[in-house]
């Protein structure tokens, strides 16, 4: 039977302990304390919501159908039209009889809406005024007020105003029917108790405002003195929060004002219960679990470290010892020390390697220089005649050129737009050796100007387009194209293509090219540099780069075509690869 080998591991390890000790206690109290925290919010919110939102609308149907009896009283009952008619010159005792019906008709309206404090009709001809409730305030005051309110024009026939007398919050309201004003008036102080919004509990304040933020209620007023706060700062702070309820057309607006920090003690201790437990659980369990974590993951994670450590200097003799991890800790220990037993094998190899890539650098150095071509170049100077000078001179110029460019190259890659000023100047000088037997073209697109590619790589070919193709009585066309390529989806790349007109490339060359690019090995009828630039390509691009021979069927001449990447940032080796849409 296997052995089972999952509790072996570092990250199961881990796992268990934190799932075993902390998650499942610390997620489930925090999940239901939250849920029980957010709940309670809730509850207190909606209730307090609903209780101020029943309180106005049947504040407002209260005020609607008392206004609507007084309205039908104003035009429909007999007592109250009559006493707009009374002759002035009745008796006193039948006048009595008349208000008399009328205010006994006015208090049986009232006792139907408790929450009016006070009902009126002012019939202004006859100076009468008849009213039936408690204001809370002696008749004679809220007579006084009642003339100087009808004293002010009503413009729409109905209106709502709030008050003041005796320090009492009072909403005045007022309808006029021909020659009558009537109306009712509200003591804002008492409506709470009658409307049973009475705070519970501390914390908690209920009063009256209109929409522009004016207080209509004593109780508000030292409310927010108590608190050292204006209504806007109570609003804008975070301690406390904010109901309101709008009685719609009446300019009036309840509020409660509720302290959460004094409300969360109401809240079910069960909460706290399990907020503290997590918290207690949390404290005890996290040095453990610390102490655990240190022990297979920290400790292990050192070795490695401290194995690092040994490496870089120069210590490749160090090894991690096996056996005191968890099983992902010691595959990495096997998979390091089994990588420094390669890095030892590797060390000879690369160094061979650097060897022969030296070696080839050191052929295509030794080319560069090449002592025909010296003799030749002073051969052609020493032939001008003196009156040539101008010749001589450009002559000159162009070696100058020459060997400038060649001596102070020593750079992996140069500048496209460098290489192919210098076979520009090559070609002029080979145009003065053999003059009128070639002609040449170099071009490149101009977005290739700074791409870089490895100097003196073109030259070989074109050397060997002037060695092999040129012949006396035979003119040649030499070209040098840069241009983008791209092949398929693949990423852009630039293409060298090298021809000439001459007799091409033989057979035997051929097959000498493809063995030498197929085995590496040397071939003897092969020249030093077209070997050379094979070489080199494979070693500084790898596959990445391809260089092609051929003759076409139907035009004479030599073709050579090399696909390179293309780099812009003069970084040698290690420079990024651009990409070219």
């Amino acid at each position: 039977m296997k052995k089972l080998t999952i509790f072996q591991t570092t990250i199961a390890r881990v796992v268990v302990a934190i799932v075993a000790l902390v998650l499942p206690v610390n997620i489930m109290t925090l999940v239901l304390s939250s849920m029980v925290l957010q709940k309670s919010q809730e509850q207190v919110r909606q209730s307090i919501q609903s209780n101020l939102d029943i309180s106005t609308a049947n504040l407002k149907n209260t005020m609607l159908r008392a206004s609507r009896r007084l309205t039908y009283l104003s035009y429909g009952d007999t007592d109250f039209v009559q006493i707009e008619h009374l002759p002035e010159n009745m008796p006193k005792n039948e006048k009595a009889g008349y208000l008399y019906a009328a205010s006994q008709t006015l208090k049986s309206v009232r006792q139907e809406d408790s929450m009016v404090d006070l009902m009126y009709f002012y019939f202004r001809e006859p100076n009468y005024l008849i009213s039936n409730g408690n204001l809370g305030v002696s008749y004679q005051d809220y007579r006084a007020l009642i003339e100087k309110e009808l004293e002010v024009e009503q413009e729409d026939g109905k209106s709502w105003k709030f008050c003041r007398l005796e320090d009492t919050s009072l909403l005045f309201g007022r309808s006029t029917w021909n020659n009558a004003d009537f109306g009712m008036v509200l003591n804002l102080e008492r409506i709470q108790n009658k409307m049973n919004l009475t705070p519970e509990s501390e914390g908690r304040c209920i009063f009256f405002m209109n929409e522009a933020g004016t207080l209509y209620s004593e109780a508000g007023n030292q409310y927010l003195s108590g608190q050292g706060k204006t209504f806007e700062e109570i609003c804008d702070s975070g301690r406390y929060i904010v109901f309101t309820s709008e009685v719609e057309g009446y300019d009036l607006v309840l509020v409660e004002v509720l302290e959460w920090e004094k409300q969360i003690e109401e809240l079910p201790k069960a909460l706290f219960v399990l907020q503290g437990t997590a918290i207690l659980l949390t404290v005890l369990v996290i040095p453990l679990l610390l102490w655990y974590i240190n022990r297979q993951v920290r400790q292990p994670l050192n070795r490695l470290v401290k194995a690092i450590d040994r490496i870089e200097q120069g210590d490749l003799e160090y090894r991690i010892e096996q056996g005191k991890s968890g099983r992902e800790f010691e595959q990495i220990n096997r998979s390091f020390n089994a990588m420094m037993e390669q890095v030892q094998d590797l060390k000879i190899d690369v160094y061979e390697n650097e060897l022969e890539k030296k070696d080839i650098k050191m052929r295509y150095l030794s080319q560069q220089i090449q002592p025909h071509f010296i003799l030749n170049a002073m051969n052609i100077l020493y032939s001008y005649e003196p009156e040539e000078y101008p010749l001589i001179q450009k002559m000159i110029l162009c070696i100058s050129k020459y060997f400038r460019y060649i001596v102070k190259v020593n750079a992996d890659f140069v500048e496209l737009g460098q290489e192919m000023e210098h076979i520009r100047n090559y070609f002029e000088i080979q145009k003065a050796r053999y003059p009128g037997l070639f002609f040449s073209i170099v071009e490149y697109e101009e977005g290739l100007k700074r791409a870089l590619l490895p100097p003196l790589l073109v030259q070989n070919f074109a050397e060997n387009a002037i060695k092999h193709s040129l012949k006396i009585g035979n003119k040649i066309t030499i070209f040098v194209i840069t241009e983008y390529y791209r092949e398929g989806d693949g990423p852009m790349k630039m293409r060298i293509r090298m021809a000439d007109t001459g007799a091409g490339i033989s057979d035997e060359l051929m097959e000498q090219i493809e063995a030498f690019k197929r085995t590496g090995e040397p071939q003897a009828g092969l020249g030093v540099g077209i070997q050379n630039a094979i070489e080199r390509l494979k070693y500084l691009y790898g596959d990445r780069a391809h260089i092609r021979f051929w003759r076409d069927e139907n035009y004479p001449g030599t073709n050579v075509e090399m696909i390179l990447p293309i780099y812009f940032e003069k970084e040698g080796e290690g420079a990024d690869e651009d990409s070219v849409d």
